[in-house]
């Protein structure tokens, strides 16, 4: 017996579901929202951030920098951190070694990212409750159970500048190859009715500062996207206690209910937690809350699921 309309009804049902998936807790790595773009930096603080910041001063532009701790203890950096929060940017962790933290037992990982944080907190007075795993290697339990027992997003991306494969070209050529990825899938494939990103460059190498940075920016802006913080990306305030980065639509973006509290510093050199009280706002959790279908890789996935079933319902037909 043929029931084609229960097939297809079966397979939009099918379609919908998958693509209302949110992103793996683990990988989170698409906004909750459409038409947005969330512009990271790894690996800093470098020789190129004061070049940096003006830049995205000059283009009106809020970015999230996910710092290396080892890095940030350098005495020539010991003002940067506080430098970039004060021109209204989100900081985030890129653990203090940038070693592989799936390769590292609990204690290790812990010991990385409270260093880290303890290093951000002395210098700006801010407790970062997002992270960003080295090559995105936060995968094992181990791993996301520390990350979850520290009330840290773990935060990845879904569209990558690759500028460090690139540093043996010229500047030029270098350039070039980085903006392969980004206008294919940016510029030539997305919609920003639906879709969002996560873009990853890093601040380290000299053309991704001087030459990539304000073409990405230019180029992503004409498609029609606007640039937002991770917080504002994900929906989780960027440090414990409550949002700190100005929102760029002019839009505060809720903190958890509950209201706000003050961070407190650890005394144990972990990643503190706001004071205790009725009113206090706890640190980001793993979850991420469902996008819908407002998203180019819940789409995409959608639409694959969509066409499989449409075949298979084909098949019985």
């Amino acid at each position: 017996m043929k029931f084609p309309g229960l097939l297809s009804v079966a397979a939009l049902f099918i379609a919908a579901s998958v693509s209302a998936m949110p992103d793996d807790p683990a990988k989170i790595d698409t906004c909750i929202k459409p038409g947005v773009v969330a512009l990271t930096f790894d690996d800093g603080p470098g020789l190129y951030n004061t070049q940096l910041l003006a830049l995205l001063a000059r283009k009106n532009v809020k970015a999230t920098f996910y710092i290396i701790g080892k890095n940030a203890a350098e005495p020539q950096f010991s003002t940067v951190l506080k430098s970039v929060v004060d021109a209204g940017h989100q900081l985030a962790s890129h653990t203090y070694s940038h070693d592989n933290l799936d390769n590292m037992d609990a204690a290790k990982i812990r010991e990385e990212m409270t260093s880290t944080s303890d290093l951000i907190f002395k210098q700006t007075g801010l407790r970062v409750a997002y992270m960003r795993a080295p090559e995105g290697n936060c995968l094992t339990p181990t791993c996301i159970g520390v990350m979850n027992e520290l009330g840290l997003v773990i935060s990845h991306w879904n569209v990558d500048t690759h500028d460090w494969k690139f540093t043996s070209l010229t500047p030029e050529a270098a350039t070039d190859k980085s903006l392969e990825e980004i206008n294919k899938v940016v510029i030539a494939e997305s919609n920003p009715a639906v879709d969002s990103f996560v873009l990853l460059e890093h601040e380290i190498h000299k053309f991704s500062v001087e030459l990539l940075a304000e073409r990405v920016i230019d180029s992503i802006a004409a498609k029609g996207y606007k640039f937002v913080t991770m917080e504002e990306c994900i929906g989780k305030p960027a440090y414990f206690g409550g949002n700190v980065t100005p929102p760029t639509n002019g839009t505060s973006v809720p903190a958890p209910s509950g209201g706000s509290s003050t961070a407190v510093p650890s005394s144990t050199g972990g990643v503190s937690r706001p004071a205790a009280s009725s009113t206090s706002v706890t640190g980001p959790n793993i979850s991420n809350p469902s996008k819908g279908a407002n998203t180019a890789g819940s789409l995409r996935v959608g639409g694959w699921a969509f066409a499989l079933a449409s075949a298979v319902g084909y098949t019985l037909l």
